[in-house]
């Protein structure tokens, strides 16, 4: 069952920038709030300008007291190169097997993630949960924060 608002988030073990650099939802949820999202793939013009975005407004989830973590399918060799071109530091996680992607509902019928995020409060709580109904729209900004302020 998709797991939808006011559910728990199902955790997760992840790899990051290297098949033994696992990070899980608990790890990320023990700093408080994580916005959770999953897009398509590295490397794509959409994705890049969305995952660049997040990282120049890092500053307005933390002054919130949030994480941000964002997943696809994609290798954890993937995920380094692209982020250190891209200069992203926050988590790029490998969900190579699409374990999380089924959990939380946010396969694309063709394997690749739906472009979605997940507002999940410091008690692992889901707040929001938003699917873009086009692998090509991102979510904007200010909508986030505000899910996120509403969240808090």
């Amino acid at each position: 069952m998709t797991p939808g608002v006011g559910d728990r988030a199902p955790e997760f073990s992840l790899p990051a920038d290297d098949w033994s650099n696992e990070v899980s939802l608990s790890e990320l949820n023990a700093g408080g709030p994580v916005v959770l999202f999953f897009y398509p793939g590295d490397w794509s013009s959409v994705c890049s300008d969305q995952l660049g975005f997040l990282q120049a407004s890092l500053e307005l989830f933390s002054q919130r007291g949030a994480s941000v973590a964002a997943v696809s399918a994609d290798s954890p060799w993937s995920h380094r190169a692209f982020a250190e071109q891209r200069g992203i530091t926050f988590p790029l996680l490998s969900d190579f097997r699409g374990d999380a992607l089924s959990e939380y509902g946010v396969q694309h019928e063709r394997g690749f993630p739906e472009r979605a995020y997940f507002v999940i409060d410091s008690e692992g709580v889901i707040r929001t949960r938003r699917v873009e109904d086009s692998p090509g729209e991102q979510p904007p900004l200010n909508e986030v924060l505000a899910d996120l302020d509403e969240a808090l």
